[in-house]
């Protein structure tokens, strides 16, 4: 070892111990707090979450097990067959992401990172089977939600999964999912076919309701509840804001705002809309420590999306990101998702992009 690579370690060393040493200093007084703030309304807390877990561990068989005679009666004949057929399950897939969907609903069901592990060498999910439910709710001569109904499905392969809910006059809520290659994003969109006729011209808003249990993915819980949280965006900004980090919180977002995440220690849920979100309510409650089922936090948005009123031919792109917190890959979508990633105050941001994650990109 000659005494430039000598010199070089050495220097990488000091980076590494003055950038730890700084960044200690700066959350010494966070975590304090967050130790006085995790002790209250724990009571409460574990009531409500054990509740919320047992709910979403039965929602499949609720939805499996309904008799025929509770089926409410809709003016459209097709919808009350929708809600009477039985659920399938289909695949898409690439190198790096697996995700499950069900045709109830035309929902992700689960979503396995082929490149990870969780602490214990199990598969890492992101979302566990079951654990995620997305609803569309319009209003359609009557109000519609699509987790109620089995949607047909039109075409499927590796890559693409489209899904119908048609309608008595021929028109159709078609849900297109789309995983690219090599990618951890997947395309979705959803779009109202000759529905002109059905979705009255005064109504030009459509509601989404995506909740998601994040499991726990560290054996250390102290630090990966206090370094995740909800992130949201707002085009042209920054870096996006934050709400519920390491702690129950939620909050009401008024203006229109570009994407939001479901933000874990070392992995993100993102959802992004490419026309933008009108308003939203975002959300999160952190499971106790001894979850039984080892869930970190249950993540809600009730999200608003508009439209051309009237329009025979709606379509409304969104993207998901399913993924590592890892700088270099959420820079290369190019939507501002590398945001997410607490780099510190000016100077040290700076100091992290152009000396610090290049030095652990070299070393890894």
């Amino acid at each position: 070892m000659n005494k430039n690579t000598i010199i070089g370690f050495l220097l990488i060393g000091v980076i590494m111990f003055g950038f730890t040493w700084y960044q200690s200093r700066q959350y010494q007084e966070q975590m304090e707090a967050q130790a006085q703030l995790d002790s209250i309304a724990r009571v409460e807390q574990m009531a409500a979450m054990a509740m919320d877990s047992v709910k979403k561990a039965q929602g499949t068989v609720a939805e499996t097990d309904i008799k025929v005679s509770s089926i409410p009666a809709y003016k459209d004949s097709l919808l009350t067959s929708a809600r009477m057929a039985e659920a399938s399950m289909y695949r898409l897939a690439n190198d790096r992401i697996e995700i499950e969907f069900t045709s109830r609903g035309a929902q992700p069901y689960s979503v396995k990172l082929n490149d990870y592990k969780s602490y214990d060498s199990t598969d890492l999910y992101l979302i566990r089977p079951d654990m995620s439910r997305y609803d569309i709710k319009l209003y359609a001569g009557e109000n519609i939600n699509t987790k109620d109904f089995n949607f047909e499905v039109v075409e499927h392969s590796d890559s693409v999964l489209v899904m119908r809910l048609p309608f008595s006059n021929g028109g159709f809520i078609q849900q297109r999912y789309a995983l690219a290659k090599d990618s951890y994003s997947l395309y979705n969109e959803l779009s109202l076919v000759g529905m002109d006729g059905v979705i009255p011209h005064n109504v030009s808003m459509l509601d989404i309701d995506w909740n998601v249990v994040i499991p726990r993915l560290e054996k250390g819980y102290k630090y990966e509840k206090q370094y995740s949280m909800l992130d949201y965006y707002f085009t042209g900004d920054k870096k996006p804001e934050q709400i519920a980090r390491g702690r129950d919180g939620s909050e009401r977002i008024q203006g229109r705002f570009k994407w939001f995440s479901f933000h874990q220690q070392f992995f993100s849920a993102i959802m992004t809309s490419k026309s933008e979100f009108a308003s939203a309510e975002l959300s999160a409650k952190y499971f106790a420590e001894d979850d039984p089922s080892k869930n970190l936090m249950a993540c809600s948005a009730k999200l608003r999306s508009d439209f051309q009123a009237g329009s025979d031919n709606v379509t409304i792109p969104y993207e998901f990101y399913f993924g590592p917190n890892d700088y270099r890959t959420l820079k290369s979508y190019d939507d501002k998702y590398e945001k997410i990633i607490p780099l510190g105050g000016w100077m040290v941001s700076w100091f992290s992009r152009l000396v610090i994650i290049p030095c652990f990109d070299f070393l890894g």
